[in-house]
């Protein structure tokens, strides 16, 4: 895939030339800039390498500056799954039928990721929620995916010296360990807790509840809150927010 974006170069200097069809290169790939060539291969290599992507964009001491801003336009929105895979793993983690816990749930997701899918429900008292529960076969993915870029690193540091100052193989190190961290949605859970007990007495912080009793490792259940994105700056105005 990163020969197929432009970096012939570098798949032979790790001694993957071989495996390398000129044909398969994009036509017109020259048209864009290297930065823009990683973007789009990330994007096509799927989730595991686009949460990669999103990484380095917050690691400008590691990554070339054209680089980060390059990676800060990746974005994971991905095709929604059926409500059916949803609701099995819903009926899979859960210790209790669905609908002791819901009131109603709405196959039509509020947003669709790369880990995970979010839901509006209602719960059996009455109160709005959102769910997040995790792609199923996800973590599979990422385990192979990683073992891949492991490989990769291995090969840029054995044959591509001046790689060896930024540490490939510890930058792949530090990515596993925060993909382990979000896909399990209890350590978020509790991370959520804890930004709830530190901005108790601040009135203008709202933190949504977390429904411990119907989340697991792979399904969050949080209070459902309003709110206008940050990134809406004409309706943040609207609404007489001051950004600043």
């Amino acid at each position: 895939m990163f020969a197929k974006n432009g970096f012939q170069n570098v798949a032979e200097k790790i001694k993957l030339g071989r495996f390398l069809l000129e044909r398969f290169a994009k036509p017109g790939i020259e048209q864009y800039t290297p930065p823009e060539r990683m973007r789009m291969a990330f994007e096509e290599l799927g989730p595991t390498f686009v949460k990669l992507g999103q990484v380095l964009a917050t690691r400008p001491d590691l990554v070339p500056e054209e680089f980060v801003e390059e990676f800060k336009r990746l974005h994971d929105q991905v095709a929604p799954l059926p409500f059916s895979e949803i609701r099995r793993v819903l009926e899979r983690e859960m210790a209790m039928p669905l609908e002791e816990a819901f009131k109603e749930i709405n196959p039509s997701p509020l947003g669709s990721a790369s880990i995970a899918q979010v839901h509006r429900a209602i719960l059996a008292d009455g109160t709005d929620v959102v769910i997040k529960v995790q792609r199923p076969g996800i973590e599979k993915i990422i385990a192979d995916d990683v073992a891949i870029l492991y490989y990769l690193a291995e090969l840029l540091q054995k044959y591509v010296p001046e790689t060896r100052v930024f540490n490939p193989q510890g930058i792949v190190d530090e990515f596993f360990r925060t993909l382990e961290l979000e896909t399990n949605f209890i350590i978020e859970a509790n991370n959520i807790r804890r930004f709830q007990e530190n901005f108790k007495n601040d009135p203008t912080v709202i933190i949504p509840e977390v429904f411990f009793e119907f989340s697991t490792q792979k399904v969050l259940v949080l209070e459902f809150l309003k709110g206008i994105p940050l990134s809406k700056a004409e309706a943040l105005e609207q609404a007489g927010v001051d950004r600043m």
